[in-house]
């Protein structure tokens, strides 16, 4: 029989669905479009056609012609278009349809003590089922207009409801009716033995899931105590270990909610899919996955309110976490009543009326929910207000009807500032995520700043800053790296790979990749001090291009003997006899030169590179744009087993920088200068807090995340300040070089800049040797770019001035000389 279990039903639905397709075939062929026939075009004969394998068979003649009438209702239904008056017009059909049969039923129930009037009945209930099935789903077809006309409380409503009541009774009474028979079918079926096989073979299946989860329930701790050491001992990495130490709390903290949830989910696989389907199982399924889901989030509540910290940045207090406990329980209370709720009415009746009705409910209770949680939280907010806006409109009407029945209403629209307020935080945080959006603050804080004559020097030259300040803000390498901000990218990198050579037969080698001023220097004298092996630093102070000087360098850096320095097989061969030490290189881009027959120190020192293992680990560095050509014209320096690139610092890190040099000079910085006094709603603290963040990011801007350039500039910001004592800086807008003044070079200077810039320093020979020109117009060039402050002349090796550095990057990039 059809309507005791969804099972059933749903075979009857399949077999409808099939007819509902052959239906629409049959449209086609007739000349109606699909989606568009109208009920009395699928003729009685065609309908049973298309449905004659499904349901009850129904002897009775009335019967048989209301099974017709039935199925023809219910494909025009599946075929009638959406949000259309014809589905209006069809569920007329069928509400009329369903009132003609509910006598029937009834007199069928009276008539149920004999086997022909429980066919009779088997067949009226699978009609009205298939009418109430094909009423819902009209229900979602119709117009908007008559879609609320038909679940609001009119005539047309009532007649909704009082359908599904009558579905609802009558399903009461069938299972009362048929209680006894259905334990009868059941112990013949247990006579079957596979039947029973099945059944042991499923009640297995749900036992070994329920054992597992209770075993794995009593022991995860004493599991997961005991895997901790483990994995600390496997994973070395202290970045790695601290994920895994917070995945460890969370799984910690949502292990029994989890452990619910994964056996709620296993039971219901076990049963199998025959079981599954079942309608009291799948809503039993439902209302426990629904249980195990709000313990969850009642989980994730608590672990929120432990490590959400409070606006002073300490943990939330008792009784405030009790509140908001207590707030989230109710919150999740309510969802889980209302899931319960819907799913019990979508489970019985469909998505009708009764359905919608809940909805509604759901919704009013929402409101009433909302209107207690405001109740409880009412000072809260009040007091929350007055701390973040102390004066205005708003906070005077929140001080006044503090304790007033109306101020309930003024708590509300206190929320709803609280809350555009701080989502307009959010949304400023998501923004200044991009760096795009913190070089447009820049840009549009400069901006206002030198509308204000006075905000900057008179020139771009540094003031007469006191001798500790400025060796606190030297631009040079530190030679001691802990008397700096401790920063430096990959070098774990270079530990992990220094230990695998160690004590292996592999090659040992890292080159660090970084642009003028990032730090390359620095980064090496802290990768020394954590080598556990000798370490040799080899000055290239000059460009060598051929072997012979390379294993010159080399020899002297590490006392070869002179036979050792004859080639480069002689050499590698020494080294390999040697005890394992640790060769730092610095400026490597001086082992080539752009142009023809520039390669040959290059080449050698690749050799020497990987023939020399396992003795020497090769620790070099090579600025950005001599990498970048070499990448472009050699493949890259694929010797090397680790290359890091180091990165533009961010923002913050800049910030840190300036600060901690600023502040270890014993000296304090004022902002005064630039606070802007056109922002009248927060004290002039808080102003001049806001100016020094956004001056950081000036100089982040500018610099464009290298350490030198922000030193530089920042150096050109200070000034003392003799009003207020000796120990105190002012910081105004710093000068920067006019771009303009590159326009009016020559195109041999242009190139000439451009091949400083491609080798990071050159000599006039060299930059003569790089382009193919003469060695006179490159040493006017040069000379001339001197004078200008565009680069400087370090017996005679020049390189681009760190004042210079952002201008020519600029310049270059739109002349396309280099990439940016």
């Amino acid at each position: 029989m059809v309507f005791p279990t969804l099972a059933r039903e749903r075979e009857g639905i399949t077999r409808r669905a099939r007819g509902a397709a052959a239906a629409a075939l049959l449209a086609v062929a007739l000349g109606y479009p699909p989606g568009g026939t109208p009920a009395a075009a699928v003729t009685p004969d065609a309908a049973a056609a298309a449905t004659a394998d499904g349901g009850a068979p129904c002897r009775d003649a009335a019967a048989g012609a209301r099974r017709g009438r039935v199925e023809q209702l219910v494909v025009a239904a599946r075929l009638s278009p959406h949000k259309s008056a014809e589905a209006g017009a069809q569920l007329g059909q069928v509400m009329g349809e369903l009132r003609a049969l509910q006598p029937d039923i009834e007199a069928d129930f009276r008539e149920a003590a004999t086997p022909p009037g429980v066919e009779r009945l088997t067949c009226a209930l699978e009609d009205e089922e298939q009418l109430d099935a094909a009423r819902v789903l009209l229900l979602s077809r119709l117009p908007d207009g008559m879609r609320e006309e038909a679940l609001g409380p009119g005539r047309a409503g009532v007649d909704q409801l009082r359908a599904e009541l009558f579905r609802i009774g009558a399903r009461a009474r069938w299972y009362r009716l048929h209680r006894d028979s259905a334990v009868e079918e059941s112990r013949a079926a247990l006579s079957d033995p596979f039947v029973v096989a099945a059944l042991a073979y499923r009640a297995a299946l749900v036992v070994a899931v329920i054992a597992l989860a209770v075993i794995v329930t009593r022991r995860r701790r004493r599991w997961m105590d005991a895997a901790w050491p483990v994995i600390l001992r496997v994973v070395r990495r202290a970045r790695a270990q601290r994920i895994l130490e917070s995945a460890r709390s969370i799984l910690a903290m949502f292990s029994g909610s989890l452990l619910l949830l994964a056996t709620i989910w296993g039971v219901h696989r076990a049963l199998g899919p025959d079981a599954a389907a079942v309608r009291e199982v799948e809503l039993a399924y439902g209302i426990l996955l629904w249980y195990a889901l709000y313990r969850l989030a009642l989980a994730a509540m608590h672990g929120w309110i432990a490590r959400r910290p409070s606006d002073l940045g300490a943990p939330i207090g008792e009784a405030t976490s009790g509140k908001v406990l207590r707030s989230l329980r109710a919150v999740g209370r309510f969802a889980l009543a209302v899931g319960l709720l819907v799913g019990a009415v979508e489970a019985a009746t469909g998505r009708g009326y009764l359905y919608n009705t809940a909805l509604r409910a759901a919704s009013l209770g929402a409101l009433l929910l909302g209107w207690v949680l405001i109740r409880w939280w009412r000072d809260d907010i009040s007091d929350a207000y007055l701390r973040r806006h102390d004066e205005g409109t708003l906070a005077s009407a929140v001080r006044k009807t503090r304790v007033r029945w109306y101020g309930f209403f003024v708590a509300v629209v206190a929320l709803l500032a609280l809350v555009l307020a701080r989502m307009g935080r959010a949304g400023r945080r998501v923004l200044l995520g991009f760096d795009l959006t913190h070089r447009v603050l820049a840009f549009i804080f400069r901006k206002r700043l030198e509308r204000r004559t006075d905000s900057a020097h008179p020139d771009g030259l540094a003031r007469e800053l006191p001798q500790d300040v400025l060796a606190h803000l030297s631009e040079e390498p530190l030679l001691d790296p802990t008397t700096g901000l401790d920063h430096y990218a990959g070098l774990d990198r270079f530990k992990a790979s220094l230990a695998a050579w160690k004590d292996s037969r592999r090659i040992g080698s890292l080159l660090l990749v970084g642009g003028a001023g990032s730090g390359k220097t620095t980064w090496l004298v802290a990768a020394e001090r954590e080598a556990p092996v000798p370490v040799v630093r080899v000055a290239l102070d000059r460009r060598q291009l051929t072997a012979a000087d390379v294993i010159a360098t080399l020899g002297n850096a590490l006392d070869a003997p002179p036979e050792a320095r004859t080639g480069v097989e002689a050499f590698t061969a020494w080294l390999r006899l040697e005890p394992r030490r640790l060769l730092v290189l610095d400026d490597l881009e001086h082992l080539f030169l752009r142009g023809l027959e520039a390669w040959g120190a290059w080449e050698a020192f690749l050799e020497i590179v990987e023939r020399s293992a396992p003795s020497i680990f090769w620790l070099c560095a090579i600025a950005e744009h001599p990498y970048r050509y070499l990448v472009f014209a050699r493949g890259g320096a694929t010797v090397f087993r680790t290359i890091v690139h180091l990165a533009p610092w961010s923002e913050q890190r800049l910030a840190e920088l300036l600060t901690a040099r600023t502040r270890a000079s014993g000296y304090s910085v004022s902002y005064e200068d630039l606070v802007m006094d056109d922002d009248e709603s927060t004290d002039r603290v808080q102003r001049e807090l806001r100016t020094e963040r956004d001056f950081a990011r000036l100089l982040w801007d500018y610099a464009k995340g290298c350490p030198r350039v922000a030193l530089h500039f920042w150096q050109r910001s200070l000034l003392v300040d003799d009003a207020h004592g000796e120990r105190r800086l002012r910081v105004r807008l710093f000068r920067t070089p006019d771009e303009d003044e590159l326009e009016s070079l020559s195109e041999v200077e242009r190139f000439v800049l451009a091949s400083v810039v491609w080798h990071d320093s050159l000599t006039t020979d060299e930059a003569a040797r790089s382009l193919g020109v003469d060695a006179l117009p490159c040493q006017d060039a040069l000379a001339k770019m001197v004078e200008l402050g565009i680069i400087d002349d370090l017996r005679g090796r020049h390189r681009v001035t760190t004042r210079w550095q952002r201008a020519v990057s600029n310049y270059l990039v739109r002349k396309h000389l280099i990439q940016p």
